[in-house]
């Protein structure tokens, strides 16, 4: 009786070991490599930009994702979702399947003035994992053409002789544009009048129609207008100038030194995706944005461009939601 039960053990563990192995040989490590980072991507991926189309962030993600596509073996789809200064795009991608398929573009509204401005139905840091940086650019402080000023000098001079009547437009409130205005009127004491608009380009397209005085916009959006003379360049917010408009001082060189004030953007992924994939996805982003090409073109829109590994994106954001809750309660801005 012991020898057939012993039989009939060893029997059953013969017959169920080698599909034990089979199963683990799948799904685990092979060559190094997860099966499931080997194989991926096996269908399109989509970058949701939570801005409006024709923005910054929606041309920068749509001038990198052909050569992404090209790298990685499919499509790569930008989808606009704008909305509450990109609170809505953002959480939806928060709230995406951890697979690879769904990224997001990760800016300085999304994943650094929006947490100190509100409540937010994400977490910028605990909710994603960062894959790279692409680049970083500056604004262009620009008024109508009908404004009496060249300068920031005489900007604030206009202003503090008529406190509250000039009226600066942005994306939102707690969007970088917003936040330019407003470290003005901080560093300054003068008393420019916010104008929130769904999108920036809606701010530029008031600007032109003389609805508004003013706007920090990137030069993305506003460089044709500049050229056309619809809209009049001043200043600029970064704090070196800029290589496509060297006539342009910064801010600072204008008489209100140390003023700075840049839109950083990159790619995040939602929280809880494979290791694998993120390198993946790095590798890929990298190799793009240091193609020829794609650097030409992200510097002919004075975006310098420039990438991180996971690790370090993920460093840079957590200091700048220090810096921003730090000017954001400077300035005093918030969302009801």
């Amino acid at each position: 009786m012991r020898d057939a039960a012993r039989l009939e053990s060893r029997t059953m563990r013969s017959a169920v070991l080698p599909l034990f192995v089979v199963e683990a040989c799948v799904w685990s490590w092979t060559g190094g490599v997860p099966v499931q980072a080997q194989t991926y991507p096996v269908k399109p991926i989509r970058i949701i930009s939570p801005f409006a189309a024709g923005g910054t962030n929606d041309v920068i993600a749509r001038t990198v994702a052909p050569r992404l596509t090209d790298l990685l073996g499919q499509q790569v789809i930008v989808e606009n979702r704008p909305g509450a200064g990109g609170v809505i795009g953002t959480e939806l991608a928060a709230k995406s399947a951890p697979d690879g398929y769904t990224l997001t573009v990760a800016t300085t509204a999304t994943h650094a003035i929006n947490a100190a401005l509100r409540k937010l139905p994400y977490d910028p840091v605990k909710d994603f994992v960062p894959i790279s940086l692409i680049g970083a650019t500056a604004y262009v402080v620009i008024v109508h053409p009908s404004m009496p000023v060249r300068t920031v000098r005489e900007l604030v001079a206009l202003a503090r002789a008529r406190p509250g009547q000039i009226g600066f437009g942005s994306g939102g409130v707690g969007t970088p544009g917003h936040l330019a205005g407003e470290m003005l009127n901080v560093a300054t004491g003068i008393t420019l009048q916010h104008v929130p608009y769904k999108a920036g380009n809606l701010a530029l397209n008031d600007l032109i129609g003389g609805h508004v005085s003013l706007t920090f916009s990137t030069t993305v959006t506003s460089t044709q207008f500049m050229k056309a003379g619809r809209v009049r360049g001043i200043a600029v917010t970064s704090a070196q100038r800029l290589a496509a408009f060297p006539e342009l001082p910064t801010v600072s060189e204008s008489g209100v030194p140390g003023y700075e004030c840049t839109l950083w953007l990159g790619l995040a992924a939602p929280a809880g995706t494979p290791d694998a994939i993120v390198q993946r996805l790095y590798d890929a982003v990298s190799k793009a944005v240091q193609t020829e090409a794609v650097r030409n073109m992200l510097i002919a829109q004075s975006v310098e461009p420039a990438t991180l590994t996971p690790a370090a994106f993920a460093k840079r954001i957590a200091g700048e939601l220090i810096n921003y809750a730090r000017v954001v309660k400077q300035i005093g801005a918030s969302v009801n």
